[in-house]
Formats: structure tokens, C-alpha cells, sequence
């Protein structure tokens, strides 16, 4: 048996205290001597007890070397009785917050993701109950039922549990296409400028075929159809006339660049600054063309602004030097195709093919021009209504 308590004893009879605590009760699993003559003694709590009073009592030296157990246990409780309630609150809040849902995040996701609202959904979440701090115990599957019945222009909707996170996620509905009415009269005319590729008509009379230059706002496609030999009635348009359109852009870049060269000659200074005060300590040369380097020696504290500025004005000399053909042009032919492409997406359709893009370069006093043209391919053929709106 292994004792709970480890007692050492200074005496001169160890025996004779050996059998008066054992006479008392006291009962021990190890006793023996150390090298310096001292008496280790392992026993339980009670017999510990019991010894360290017969100790006392007869003025012996004695203390208590190690504690194992239950023993030592309730010592360590006893000695850190507020860690013991630190602990036990840690556990009530870690169990209140785990339990709960303290962040409500929101996802679109399909084809128009970008079109999502997450103001309105959120108030239609705020509206069903769901804010941060909710039950986990919330019915994922109902809410998003919920939702879906509550929103418009929502085709799908999901929530799911995340740990302390509420996922949800929406897909805003793709709106129907616009239906075909045969009876409804109208023109299709030209989106934008270009050659005509290909025409197909699928109701109506062509105006235009391939390798005709067109404008904006012309009409490629008119509605109407022979009602009889003699006469015509109106219809609706219908067909797609796909026209070869050219988006340019523009870069210049000079020839030179202008670089700064140390001379050597430096000088230095020093001023007392306190907020907007200061006091020259050394003054420094000036230059006419120069570079400052400036070092903070704070001397106040956290309290007290004041601190000592250093700095040395280096003399730089400007000199210009040309750049290299290749890397100029380089540069040159990324920016005017990244202006081209601005203009594209300013200005192009949507849905289109891309054809071929080249740069033309030229100098004049001085600086390099680029002229970047992309060329595409798309279908041109709108309603009056659409190029009207834009």
C-alpha cells in the first residue's frame, strides 16, 4: 500500500515515535531512515495527522514533503478555492455560448449572385426570429421554407448550422425571357457601328446583308410582311444579324526617365520639437536639389511631446536616361490593350466572341504612342426600346 502523505521527521528515538503514534492508531505503509538520519514516513491523512501531533508535542522537527491522492487534491482546492469558481463559470459560459448561434452569415450563390440583396435578407432573417444569439435547436429546413415564402425573386434558399455560424444561402431567380409576339410591331435596328458578318431573319424583311457597313440605330430588320401582292402588314421583327465592331484604346509613355544620382555631399542638423514648437540645435547646409533623411529621438515619455529631430540633407543630381525599345514598347502594349478593354466593357454587349486585337505604335515629340484595336463578333440586332435604354 502507498501512503497518500510523505512526513519527514528529525528525532533521536525514532522508534519510540514510531510506537507511540502506532499505539494512537496511526497505521503507515513505508517507514525508513534517510541518509541524514532522518526519519520518511509514508501513511494516509489520519495517520499523518496523528504523527505530526505527536510531533508537536514533543517540539520535534517536522513537515510534510509530498502529498498524493485525495490528500493533495483537496489542498490544492483549498489553497485556490477561486480558481475552482473561475473554472466552473468558464464551463457555464463556454456551455451558454456553445449552444448558441452568435454569427448569421449570408451567401448567394447561381447566376446572378451579384444581384442578391443581403440588407433585405437580413430583415426577412430578423423578421422569422433570427438574429445572433439564437438556440442552436433552430430548424434549419423550416426557416429556409420560411424564407423562400416570405422573399421575392428567390428561387432557392438553405441554412445550415456551423458551429457558432448560421449559413445561409439564396439564389436570386433568374427572371423569364421576354415572349414573342408575332402581332406586335416593331423594327430591329443596330446596337453599334460595324461590318455585317451574317444575317438571319426569322420574321420580317432584311435591310441589310453581309459586308455592309452599318451605324448605330439603323434598321437591319424591318417588321412588317407582304399581306398581299399590292400590300404589307405590320409584325414583329425577329432574327440576329451578327456585325464585326472594333474597340480602340490609347497609351503614351515618354521616351525617357528622369533618375536621381548621390553626389556625396551631405550635411546634418538637429532640432527640439515639442507639438508645433522647435529649436535649432545644428543647422544643416541646403541644397538646391536634395533628399532629406529624418531620425526621432523621443526624450519626453508618453506624456510630454518633446523629442529631438535629426536630419541630413543628401545633394542628389537629377539626370534623364532612355528607356529601352522593348521594355517601353512592352509597357505601351499592356496599357493600351487594358484601355481598349475598358472600352469594351464601358461600351461593348455583353455576349459576344472575341476576334483578333493588334497595336500600332508611333513616336512624336518625344513619346511613344500605342493604338490598341480589339475586334468581336455579336449580335447586333436590338428593339428601338433597348438602345434607347442603353
Amino acid at each position: 500500500m502507498r501512503g497518500e502523505v510523505t512526513v519527514r521527521v528529525r528525532c533521536l528515538m525514532p522508534e519510540k515515535l514510531i510506537d507511540r503514534a502506532t499505539a494512537k492508531g496511526a497505521r503507515f505503509a513505508d517507514v525508513r531512515l534517510s541518509e541524514d538520519s532522518a526519519l520518511v514516513v509514508h501513511c494516509d491523512a489520519q495517520s499523518a495527522r496523528l504523527l505530526l501531533d505527536l510531533c508537536r508535542r514533543f517540539n520535534l522537527e517536522a513537515r510534510v514533503i509530498r502529498l498524493r491522492g485525495f490528500s493533495a487534491l483537496r489542498r490544492f482546492v483549498r489553497q485556490r478555492a477561486t480558481l475552482v469558481v473561475g473554472i466552473a463559470c468558464a464551463v457555464a459560459l463556454s456551455a451558454l455560448f456553445l449552444t448558441r448561434l452568435w454569427i448569421v452569415d449570408i451567401a448567394f450563390t447561381g447566376a446572378l449572385a451579384a444581384s442578391g440583396d443581403p440588407a433585405a435578407l437580413s430583415r426577412s432573417l430578423a423578421a422569422l426570429g433570427v438574429r445572433p444569439g439564437i438556440g442552436r435547436s433552430i430548424d434549419t429546413g423550416l426557416l429556409a421554407q420560411r424564407l423562400l415564402a416570405r422573399t421575392d425573386n428567390y428561387s432557392y434558399a438553405s441554412a445550415r448550422l456551423q458551429g457558432v455560424c448560421l449559413l445561409v444561402e439564396a439564389a436570386p431567380e433568374v427572371p423569364a425571357p421576354a415572349l414573342y409576339d408575332v402581332n406586335a410591331a416593331r423594327d430591329l435596328v443596330c446596337a453599334r457601328e460595324g461590318i455585317v458578318v451574317s444575317a438571319v431573319v426569322r420574321s420580317g424583311i432584311p435591310c441589310v446583308k453581309p459586308g455592309d457597313a452599318v451605324r448605330r440605330g439603323q434598321v437591319l430588320i424591318r417588321g412588317e410582311e407582304q399581306a398581299t401582292k399590292e400590300e404589307t402588314r405590320p409584325i414583329g421583327a425577329l432574327g440576329e444579324v451578327i456585325v464585326r465592331s472594333w474597340f480602340s484604346g490609347e497609351a503614351r509613355l515618354p521616351l525617357t526617365q528622369s533618375d536621381t544620382v548621390d553626389t556625396g555631399r551631405r550635411s546634418s542638423g538637429a532640432k527640439l520639437t515639442l507639438m508645433d514648437m522647435e529649436w535649432p540645435i545644428a543647422r544643416a547646409v541646403t541644397y538646391p536639389s536634395q533628399r532629406t533623411e529624418r531620425a526621432y529621438l523621443p526624450i519626453g515619455g508618453l506624456f510630454v511631446p518633446l523629442e529631438i529631430q535629426r536630419f541630413t540633407n543628401v545633394e542628389i543630381l537629377r539626370q534623364e536616361s532612355e528607356i529601352p525599345m522593348e521594355t517601353l514598347r512592352a509597357r505601351a502594349k499592356a496599357l493600351s490593350l487594358a484601355s481598349a478593354r475598358a472600352a469594351l466593357v464601358r461600351e461593348g454587349p455583353r455576349a459576344y466572341s472575341p476576334g483578333d486585337s493588334w497595336v500600332d505604335y508611333e513616336i512624336t515629340d518625344g513619346v511613344l504612342v500605342a493604338r490598341a484595336v480589339i475586334e468581336i463578333q455579336s449580335d447586333a440586332a436590338v428593339t428601338r426600346e433597348a438602345l434607347q435604354g442603353g
